[in-house]
């Protein structure tokens, strides 16, 4: 699959991080990473400028591992996701710290 792009989302603290934008039905290899389940739309009539809603903010240590339960997919369906946005870190703890970060600043439709 081939990825769309990159995309920068801050955190409540102000850092800005760095995310590659790929298909949600992406099969990743097996590294850690921070993402965001959105749906990507294109915004004001042009094929440049696409906008994301946000669905869902999670973190794994494996990224070939499914990215959630059947409810939660239930759900990024329900919200018409069809984009994963991927921030590598292999990095546990700042993993963590960054999903914290980003989830105190944009709310999302599928987490709890």
């Amino acid at each position: 699959m081939a990825k769309y792009g990159g995309i920068t989302f801050s955190g409540n603290s102000g850092e800005k991080y760095y995310f590659q934008v790929w298909p949600l039905e992406t099969r990743f290899k097996s590294v850690g990473a921070v993402f965001f389940v959105t749906k990507r739309e294109h915004t004001g009539g042009t094929f440049r400028r696409m906008s994301h809603e946000r669905i869902y903010i999670g973190q794994t240590g494996n990224l070939a591992d499914p990215l959630a339960t059947q409810t939660q997919f239930t759900c990024f369906n329900k919200h018409g996701a069809n984009c994963v946005c991927v921030h590598l870190d292999a990095n546990e703890e700042r993993r963590l710290a960054i999903e914290r970060d980003l989830a105190a600043n944009h709310s999302t439709s599928c987490n709890p």
